[in-house]
């Protein structure tokens, strides 16, 4: 398996298990699940990988401002 073979695989696992965070020009933020929901992230992860409401029906707490500038980029 080449390195460009191994990065598509290990992209469509983690858009395939809503584990994106964010992604731009080959550079993929993968979340773990638990610090998705501790950041209030949780359901933008799965809708924008197909698996969920858009965010704006659900009803998740807003993490503090010290929560947004801990989370990992």
């Amino acid at each position: 398996m080449t390195r460009e073979e191994a990065y598509e695989e290990v992209a469509r696992i983690a858009a395939e298990h809503a584990l994106i965070a964010q992604g731009f020009g080959g550079v993929l933020t993968i979340v773990h699940p638990d610090i998705q929901r501790q950041h209030g992230i949780e359901a933008n992860c799965l809708y924008m990988a197909g698996q969920g409401p858009h965010p704006a029906a659900t009803t998740q707490p807003k993490p503090s401002e010290e929560e947004q500038l801990s989370l990992p980029v």
